[in-house]
């Protein structure tokens, strides 16, 4: 974390109107040396470690980077501050990042709900909002200048699994979802994609996102009898629904979204995670044709970290911003920063091309279906 010196930042503040435009941008988290970025996200608690892997992926494109000098001179710098998936905590924390560490911009903050409350505190600062890591359509309607999303929705990634079910005669779906902005925005998008299909209403049983009442909502799914069941689930209520679902003799199809780490279910589960579908939007990080993912896994070797594709994610959010700030140049702001993210229209991010731009704050649409395999990833 960079050491923030207050009395000094209070003095900056003071004297902003009669410093040289380099100085001034110390304000917004820019000085002669570092650039600094913050992130409130799940540190604790039962979403910790889909977030750590997702910034694990990040920081190894940030230390590559800095590692030769940085973006245009300047190192970045990462201000993490935990939230444990708390709406009010992550709100707080933004408030904090953005008034006492000033920084420049907000990078991959963690989660619907607390997206849902952080933007409002960075819109109201003008500071920039980067790849929250959400696909909720609530965070990203209407439109906000200041929020760049690169990965689709969770509307996309469900629309693909139920034209998938579909194509091959399932009518009957529940949706095992997490009571809360996240879950709802899930059980909704799916609920549209089979009405828009004329197939009944799903199955709804939903879960606490520690999995602590996995087994009640594996029994309104086993009441329900459906062909198949969609996920709506991240960290540690995707396992935990898994295992007290072994514990029944009911088998149906399984989908996930993106946000389940299927690293963390063959960790836990082993081979009995095997068969289950995952949407994802992002390559395969087996797909060593993608330039990116080639770059990334040279990266991940060195480090000593295992792929994931939720490592890559964030790798691709870090190596998409870096580009922002390259573009933008030496004399850098906030101003600057938002019309260089806007210009990565014409970027190929490495056999992967970013669509933002002065309208379009949607980066990717890309997304895909894959299967565990044998105690590996489905490519």
């Amino acid at each position: 974390m960079k050491v923030i010196r207050p009395l000094l930042t209070a003095v900056l503040v003071a004297l902003a109107p009669l410093l040289p435009v380099g100085a001034a941008h110390a304000q917004q988290g820019v000085d002669n040396d570092s650039i600094t970025l913050g992130h409130s996200g799940a540190l604790t608690g039962p979403l910790a470690e889909l977030n750590k892997e997702y910034l694990s992926g990040a920081m190894l494109h940030f230390d590559q980077l800095n590692a030769r000098g940085g973006v245009n001179g300047r190192r970045i710098e990462l201000i993490t501050e935990d939230d444990a998936y708390n709406p009010d905590r992550a709100a707080a924390n933004v408030r904090k990042l953005i008034e006492k560490d000033q920084v420049l911009a907000l990078f991959a903050c963690f989660g619907t709900g607390p997206s849902l409350k952080a933007i409002p505190v960075a819109t109201a600062a003008k500071v920039p909002f980067f790849a929250p890591y959400t696909g909720a359509d609530a965070v990203r309607s209407p439109g906000n200048p200041l929020v760049f999303h690169l990965r689709a929705s969770y509307s996309q990634e469900i629309e693909k699994m139920v034209d998938h079910l579909a194509n091959i005669g399932v009518k009957s779906i529940a949706v095992v979802h997490h009571a809360d902005p996240f879950g709802q925005a899930g059980l909704e998008a799916a609920t549209a994609a089979l009405t828009r299909r004329g197939l009944p209403a799903p199955v709804v049983a939903p879960i606490a996102s520690d999995g602590s009442n996995a087994a009640e909502a594996v029994g309104k799914v086993v009441a329900g009898n459906t062909a198949a069941v969609i996920l709506v689930t991240a960290g540690n209520s995707s396992p935990a629904f898994m295992r007290a679902l072994l514990e029944t003799d009911y088998r149906p199809m399984l989908f996930g979204l993106s946000v389940i780490s299927s690293r963390q279910l063959i960790r836990e589960l082993g081979d009995k995670a095997r068969g289950m579908v995952i949407a994802q939007v992002m390559p395969s990080p087996f797909r060593i044709d993608y330039p990116m993912v080639r770059e990334y896994r040279q990266a991940a070797d060195k480090a000593g970290q295992s792929y994931s594709y939720t490592a890559l994610e964030g790798y691709l959010a870090a190596r998409s911003f870096s580009e922002g700030l390259r573009r933008a140049g030496r004399e850098l702001n906030r101003e600057r920063l938002i019309s260089a993210l806007e210009s990565l229209g014409d970027w190929d991010a490495g056999g992967l091309r970013l669509a933002f731009s002065a309208r379009n704050r949607s980066g990717l649409n890309f997304v895909d279906l894959t299967v565990i395999g044998k105690g590996s990833f489905g490519n």
